[in-house]
C-alpha cells in the first residue's frame, strides 16, 4: 500500500515563499552591483545575502515535500522524505494512533514548518522519546508511529484507512525481518555533514568577509574621489572606486576556497583545513589593507 500525504498547500506556499525570497535576492543583487558603496548598499547586500540563504533552505524543504511518500506492507513501513528513506520493520512499531490533540505535546521543535509542511523533529513530552516529522497537517491530523527508539509522524491522506491497512498487515505477520534504518544517498554520507570544525571555519570566514565589506560600505562615502595608496617617495593614489575590488578579491577567495575545501574534505581532511585557514587569513589581510589606505 502506497500513501502520498496531501501536498497541494505545503508547495503553493513554499512556491510562493520561494519567489518572493528569489525576487528579492535578485533585486538587493542588482541595487548592490549597480551603485556604489554606501550604509544603504550594505544594508541592500546583507538582505539580497539572507534572501538567497532564505531560499536555498525554502528549495530544500520543497524538494523533500515533492517526494514525501509512505509506503506500507507485511514487513514495514518506508517513508520516503528526500534526502532520506526510513525503514521501520512490522515487529518495531509497538502503536500506530492519531497525533495529540495540543502542540505543548511536543517541545523543542526544530525544523522547517508552515501551513503544509511539517518536516523536522522535536521532543514528546509523554512518550519521552524523540519524534521526527515527515508530515504535511499539524498535529491532531497526524498519525504518529512509536517505536521504541522513536515517533514518526506521518500524514497519509486518508489516514482511517491507513490505520486499518496496518492492522490487518501487522496480524498477517511479516514475510521477512527487515532492520529498522535510515537509508541516505552517497552525498548526504560525507563526512563534512558533521565537522563542526569545518563548518567554523568557513562560518568565520564568511563572518570576516562580510565584516569587511559592511565596513567598508560605512566608509566609502566620506572618502575622496582619490586616495593616497602609498607613503614612499613615489606616492600612488588610487581612485576610491577601485578600492571595492579588495571586498570582491575576499568574497572571491572565500568561495573558491570553501568549494575545493569541501571537495577535499573527504580524501584530504588537512588540505582543506588548509584552504579554509587561508581564506580567513586573506580576509584579515584584506581587511588589514583597507583599514590602512583610508588613513
Amino acid at each position: 500500500m502506497t500513501e502520498r500525504p496531501d501536498r497541494r498547500r505545503g508547495l503553493w506556499i513554499g512556491y510562493t515563499l520561494l519567489g518572493a525570497c528569489g525576487l528579492t535576492a535578485i533585486a538587493g543583487g542588482l541595487i548592490t552591483a549597480t551603485r556604489p558603496p554606501s550604509p544603504w548598499i550594505a544594508l541592500a547586500s546583507t538582505v539580497a545575502a539572507l534572501a538567497l540563504m532564505g531560499a536555498l533552505v525554502v528549495g530544500y524543504a520543497l524538494r523533500g515535500l515533492r517526494s514525501a511518500q509512505y509506503y506500507l506492507d507485511r514487513n514495514g513501513l518506508t517513508i520516503t522524505w528526500w534526502p532520506a528513506v526510513h525503514v521501520i520493520p512490522i515487529h518495531a512499531i509497538r502503536e500506530l494512533r492519531p497525533g495529540p490533540a495540543s502542540r505543548k505535546a511536543i517541545r523543542r521543535w526544530r525544523g522547517m514548518r508552515w501551513p503544509g509542511l511539517y518536516a523536522g523533529h522535536a521532543w514528546a513530552v509523554e512518550e519521552n522519546r524523540p519524534v521526527l516529522f515527515f508530515a504535511t497537517e499539524d498535529l491532531p491530523r497526524q498519525l504518529w508511529v512509536i517505536t521504541e527508539a522513536a515517533i514518526y509522524a506521518i500524514s497519509p491522506l486518508h489516514p482511517q484507512r491507513f490505520l486499518e491497512a496496518f492492522t490487518e498487515r501487522a496480524a498477517m505477520g511479516p514475510t521477512q525481518r527487515l532492520p529498522q534504518t535510515t537509508l541516505f544517498p552517497g552525498w548526504r554520507q560525507r563526512a563534512l555533514w558533521g565537522d563542526r570544525w569545518a563548518w567554523s571555519l568557513m562560518l568565520i570566514g564568511g563572518i570576516a568577509m562580510w565584516g569587511m565589506w559592511l565596513w567598508f560600505c560605512g566608509q566609502f562615502p566620506r572618502l575622496p574621489p582619490w586616495v593616497q595608496i602609498t607613503e614612499s617617495a613615489e606616492t600612488l593614489f588610487s581612485p576610491a572606486a577601485h578600492l571595492t575590488r579588495l571586498p570582491l578579491l575576499g568574497a572571491l577567495t572565500w568561495i573558491v576556497n570553501a568549494a575545493l575545501g569541501s571537495l577535499l574534505h573527504e580524501r584530504e581532511r588537512p588540505a582543506a583545513y588548509g584552504l579554509w585557514l587561508v581564506g580567513l587569513l586573506v580576509q584579515i589581510l584584506l581587511f588589514g589593507a583597507l583599514l590602512q589606505i583610508p588613513r
